[in-house]
């Protein structure tokens, strides 16, 4: 991940940071594509991010979009994100530090797979930060210090510039283009969404649907469910849109975490990409719905008792909403 190939995708942008101009340049073994096969990388002033790296970042701008935080909350993060771990999901770390800020379970983080959840990790930093009185006018490395307690507090200020350009340049970027490098539908998104669609009208029933159609589910959900009027529940539902093309979990918590899936900012998310629905947005382990994108702003679920399939608008600050979608591939 990260290799630097030699054709460049003619895709560039230019924006303003700290009154400098930040070139961001994709790279591809394809000219004709802004990434492919997961090697491209994008080249700001004095760094470049590779794909994991990227997607790290848009969950940060995304978690500090949807809490309507200033753009040096991203700064603080990314530079913290920078020192950490490189701006990689690390499983390992100092003593049982783990994720993109090395945040221990032991110290009160969350569990395991929580913090090796970038968008919990970011939330639960986030949390950390505008809990720290006066933040806003913190120099952003000691911020960023306050809420790490690092033993080499020096560090964070260091990567400042840096996680400066990078913020400035992916935003800019986010804000005029599609992501090149949010990766392709390697699944039929068409099917999935034309799966999905054909089931309207279909009974909302807990526990109901396989990959091979409706069920009646557990003999719990009032009618229209019954044990002639088979149907879905959400995550029910997302087993047979995609069954042709992969094997989903059953729940809609495991569909996030989900084999082959890839987190994509809402603000890319695409027909054929799943959105979820948490009782806490920076807890993954709360989620309790699931959706599948139609169209942009507009999504197509089972969502409740007593209802049947439907399609309906959604916004991008919708209560719960994840901060990111998930897109599956292969």
């Amino acid at each position: 991940m990260g290799r630097v190939l030699t054709a460049i995708a003619a895709v560039v942008v230019i924006v303003v940071a700290a009154a400098a101009l930040v070139t961001v340049v994709f790279t591809s073994s394809s000219a004709g594509s802004g990434c492919d096969g997961g090697h491209a990388v994008k080249h700001l002033t004095g760094s470049e991010l590779d794909i994991e790296q990227l997607g790290i970042v848009q969950v940060i701008l995304a978690a500090v979009h949807q809490r309507q935080l200033p753009d040096r909350a991203a700064v603080i993060a990314v530079e913290t994100g920078l020192v950490e771990s490189g701006l990689r999901n690390l499983d390992h770390g100092d003593r049982d530090s783990l994720g993109v800020f090395q945040q221990r379970p032991s110290q009160g983080w969350g569990t395991r797979e929580q913090v090796m959840d970038p968008v919990y990790a970011t939330g639960r930093f986030l949390d950390a930060l505008v809990a720290l009185p006066g933040w806003e006018s913190m120099p952003p490395g000691a911020a960023a210090q306050a809420v790490q307690r690092s033993a080499f507090p020096q560090r964070y200020a260091q990567r400042e510039a840096e996680a400066g350009q990078i913020v400035a340049g992916v935003q800019g970027q986010l804000g005029g283009l599609s992501d090149p490098c949010v990766p392709p539908h390697e699944v039929d998104a068409s099917s999935a969404v034309q799966r999905a669609l054909a089931q309207l009208g279909m009974p909302y029933c807990w526990g109901g649907g396989t990959t091979d159609g409706p069920t009646p589910g557990d003999g719990s959900s009032p009618p229209p469910c019954g044990p002639n009027s088979p149907g879905f529940d959400c995550s029910g539902l997302m087993l047979y849109a995609f069954a042709p093309s992969v094997t989903l979990p059953r729940t809609s918590r495991e569909q996030y975490q989900a084999p082959g899936g890839t987190h994509v900012p809402l603000v890319d998310a695409a027909p054929g990409d799943m959105l979820f629905w948490a009782r806490s947005t920076d807890d993954p382990t709360s989620i309790h719905h699931v959706a599948l994108v139609v169209a942009p702003g507009q999504l197509v679920e089972a969502p409740e008792d007593g209802k049947t399939v439907q399609q309906r608008a959604y916004s991008l600050d919708s209560a719960g909403l994840m901060p990111s979608a998930v897109r599956m591939s292969r």
